[in-house]
């Protein structure tokens, strides 16, 4: 099997401090390539730096959401995202998006302002290099939707920004609008896990057709069962892919072919 880990960020402790064992683990199961993902100015730069190490690793650039509130001078920080992303491993901007999740206070309409205005010019920028989007969206579809939909893209395929919303958590009615937009849609240890307030994101799942899935694992967040708890890596996502095929009910086999060629296809890598 050729599988494609197509979010992760192994810059990121600990993976970084064990990468070859990592990468080991990963090549074990049949994970052959990796998408590291960009989320700070920080980040995205070690991960066109580790991406121009390993072979095997493709980059992205972009910042994550929660960035914008210590952001000042975005347009600065856009234009080194767009230095960084003339690097021929760079293959998509992201993750970009919005997310108003905060388990301590109310995120306020300032910082709701902020996420959205860091999402728009990354979208322009996108649209500028002709690059696919990695999108984040946390308690904040009815904002992404408007964004998206009001935002004029040219892409080969439809007159929406390609990309994927990564570690999708929504339901059947947010996982059709991002469908109508030609988007796909990443899935990761969620849909492992057991408790009844993760079954809408695996009814999402029934309904996403092969041909628009991409599996992911987040590493080092999200470590699907029978993993939970632990520090998530690469060679995990095959839990992920396991658990596609048994809720729509075909091979692993088949959840492996089709999601390699939706990584090919989104991100033009071979």
């Amino acid at each position: 099997m050729k599988i494609v880990d197509s979010h992760c960020h192994l810059d990121f402790d600990p993976l970084s401090s064990d990468i070859n064992n990592v990468f080991k683990r990963a090549r074990d199961v049949g994970v052959a390539r990796l998408i590291n993902v960009g989320a700070s100015l920080r980040g995205s730069r070690a991960s066109v730096e580790m991406a121009n190490i390993y072979p095997n690793v493709w980059a992205s650039v972009g910042f994550h959401p929660h960035e914008a509130e210590t952001m000042l001078d975005i347009d600065n920080k856009i234009e080194e995202i767009e230095t960084l992303s003339w690097d021929e491993k760079v293959i998509a901007i992201g993750e970009i998006g919005l997310d108003y999740y905060d388990p301590e206070r109310p995120i306020t309409l300032d910082q709701k302002k902020k996420q959205k205005e860091l999402f728009t010019k990354q979208l322009e920028l996108s649209q500028k290099l002709k690059l696919p989007l990695i999108i984040h969206v946390r308690d904040a579809w009815d904002d992404f939707f408007s964004i998206i939909q009001n935002s004029k893209f040219e892409t080969q395929n439809s007159s929406a920004a390609q990309g994927v919303v990564h570690c999708f958590t929504g339901s059947e009615k947010e996982a059709k609008k991002i469908l109508d937009l030609g988007f796909f849609l990443g899935f990761t240890g969620l849909i492992t896990f057991d408790q009844p307030k993760f079954n809408h994101i695996r009814r999402a799942l029934k309904i996403v057709p092969l041909d628009r899935i991409l599996v992911e694992t987040d590493a080092p967040f999200l470590a699907p069962e029978p993993f939970r708890g632990k520090t998530n890596e690469p060679a995990y996502v095959l839990e992920v892919i396991k658990k596609i095929a048994k809720i729509k009910s075909i091979s692993i086999e088949e959840v492996v072919e089709n999601t390699t060629k939706n990584v090919e296809k989104l991100f033009n890598i071979r």
